[in-house]
């Protein structure tokens, strides 16, 4: 699986998501989830993207994701939605190409005031874009191609599908890989205004699909509606009555189902999404909140399609709760392209 990281800020939990969630306050009190008419830093007048929630992200407020150890990450492809309430001058896509753990060195996309995008190679400009790529209040979808090397390295940047930066050099002030990256909205601190950030996803180069720029992504959620195939888990909680509405709610706690058993199967059928005219599949993305109470413990993601399932490889599970991810590309059922047509016969579950 090359596909990394995905998103669409329906969680409700990004602690439990990212790696890192930092505010101007010290806290971890990044405004995500469903539209509010009044969020904590300001009047909303726009929805999500797509789905029920969006980052809301000043310029001291930044969302992380930290490989730590791992250095095979030379070369990410990212995908994401921005919408900026005004212009101003501020990196919002950070890739440290550091020593695991450290933030210093970076490759970067920055916003200037002009509406121009700018690569710059820790601090320093590299590459921009025409005047007036980017103006206010709209969404715009960005993928992003960066490859750190002392030379030959590349940074290119789509914006709604349209090539804007193109660099071929040094693409590096440090290591020749990425060690960690990071959103972060491009607004004054004192302004109390946010930048708007949707359908996240990111891919490295490695096998066969999902390895390269992920195209004009839109994440629609789809969440448990009825019972699946197994029901090996048992509710825990408050007990909803309904295996699926243990799942469906259990990103709030007080409802969840547990096992103590290995190879233990649940999994429900799915709600269908209303899928945009001339829109295609590229993945079906699971997305489970897990922990382990004591002991070890792991979680693996699955579907079953047309009765045929596939479960993902095992991800060790940690004592407080995560997100555990696994994209399908193919559908396992005829190891060809999703079509709308498969979600009829689609679950979504996991093995313990």
């Amino acid at each position: 699986m090359t596909r990394l990281f995905t998103t669409g800020a329906e969680e409700a939990d990004p602690n439990a998501l990212w790696d890192f969630v930092d505010t101007q306050t010290g806290n971890t009190d990044v405004y995500v989830g469903q539209l509010q008419p009044f969020g904590p830093i300001g009047n909303l007048s726009f929805a999500p993207r797509t789905g029920r929630g969006m980052y809301l992200l000043t310029s001291n407020q930044y969302l992380r994701k930290d490989y730590g150890i791992v250095t095979t990450h030379t070369e990410l492809f990212w995908g994401f939605a921005m919408r900026v309430p005004f212009l101003a001058t501020g990196e919002f896509l950070t890739a440290y190409t550091e020593d695991p753990g450290v933030y210093s060195n970076r490759l970067a996309l920055r916003l200037k005031a002009d509406g121009t995008v700018e690569v710059t190679r820790s601090g320093v400009l590299i590459a921009s874009s025409a005047v007036g790529v980017i103006t206010v209040d709209a969404w715009y979808y960005f993928e992003v191609w960066f490859k750190p090397l002392n030379a030959n390295g590349r940074a290119v940047v789509y914006v709604d599908g349209v090539k804007v930066i193109d660099f071929t050099g040094d693409t590096t002030a440090e290591e020749e890989f990425i060690n960690a990256w990071q959103i972060s909205g491009v607004e004054e601190s004192n302004a109390r205004v946010a930048t708007a950030f949707d359908d996240i996803v990111c891919n490295d180069q490695n096998g066969a699909v999902n390895n390269t720029y992920p195209g004009m992504v839109r994440l629609l959620p789809i969440r448990p509606e009825a019972a699946g195939t197994d029901a090996d888990w048992a509710r825990a909680g408050v007990d909803l009555g309904y295996d699926e509405a243990q799942a469906r709610n259990g990103t709030f706690e007080y409802t969840k189902l547990q096992t103590a058993d290995a190879d233990d199967l649940v999994n429900f059928t799915p709600e269908l999404p209303d899928l945009p005219v001339g829109a295609s599949i590229k993945n079906i993305v699971l997305s489970v909140r897990a922990k382990v109470e004591a002991g070890a413990g792991v979680i693996a993601p699955m579907v079953i399609s047309n009765a045929t399932p596939d479960i993902s490889a095992d991800q060790t599970l940690v004592s407080a709760w995560r997100y555990y991810q696994y994209a399908w590309a193919l559908n396992p059922d005829d190891a060809g392209a999703w079509d709308e047509a498969d979600l009829a016969a689609l679950e979504i579950g996991v093995s313990s």
